[in-house]
This record gives structure tokens, sequence and C-alpha cells, in this order.
């Protein structure tokens, strides 16, 4: 079942986060941060266990930001972060003021079957890099930008 994050949920959503932030695959987010933003979350739960997580983030002009995608490895390939994604897509889609929404992956296929297309990086507008000061990867970031249009 897919639904928004609660502060019950922040430590599994940091536990999270951190297994895949240790090896540089997602931007490692404080436990404050994650209570903070709380809202912008959202928790795939099986069995009363967060075994999935979301976070969509506006902040900037008509753009909408899906990041912290992350699934518990045990149920990978079950469809768990398809449904994520798409749920995000969905709540965009109700959003007046977000016309296109973006991710930067190493998952390019997921995205691909959900019907985002490739872009060039340097298209997304500068404020968005604000994340980037505190990548491993910030020099020679790897990871793909791809898009979905909502309109």
């Amino acid at each position: 079942m897919i639904r928004k994050g609660q502060i019950k949920d922040a430590q599994a959503i940091k536990n999270l986060i951190c297994l895949y932030s240790e090896d540089g695959k997602m931007l490692f987010r404080p436990l404050e941060e994650i209570e903070q933003h709380i809202a912008s979350f959202w928790v795939y739960e099986k069995l009363g266990e967060v075994i999935g997580i979301c976070n969509l983030k506006y902040d900037w002009d008509k753009l909408g930001e899906i990041r912290s995608l992350g699934v518990d490895p045990r149920y990978h390939r079950q469809g768990v972060a398809t449904q994520l994604v798409q749920e995000c897509i969905d709540r965009a889609l109700l959003d007046q003021n977000c016309e296109t929404v973006f991710v930067l992956t190493y998952a390019i296929s997921l995205f691909e079957k959900l019907g985002f297309q490739v872009i060039d990086k340097m298209s997304l507008p500068q404020k968005v890099w604000n994340d980037c000061q505190q990548c491993l990867h910030q020099d020679n970031c790897d990871e793909t930008a791809m898009s979905f249009s909502l309109i």
C-alpha cells in the first residue's frame, strides 16, 4: 500500500536512504531533514513495514523532482519502485503549478518504461543543483537526467 509519509516513518525512510547513499546511489539525508519534509515523502508499506520510499519535491518554476527513490532489496523487481514513481506522477498531475517532473537517476529503464525521456542535465535550472554540493559524484556526475511532461 502506498501512502503519505508520516513522522513515525522517518527512521525507516532514513534507513533506506542510508542503504543507497553508502555507495553514492542516493544523496544522504539526515533524520531532521526527513522529518522536516515528511509530507513530501511517499512510502510503500507491506505488512506494517516500510519497504519503499520516494520523495516528490516542488521548488522550481513548473518543475517537480522525483528523488530518494529506494526499495528494500528483498522486494526488488516486484513493481514497488514503479508504483511509487507512478504515484508521484499522479500527484504532480494534480498540481496545477507543475508542468514537468524530472529525475536524476541510474535506473534509466525503469523511468523509460514509465514514459520519461532522457534530457541534457544542463537544460535543468541552475537551482536544481543545490543538492549536488553534498554528492560524492559532484565533480563527475554519472547520473542520467530524465523528464516527463505533464502537459
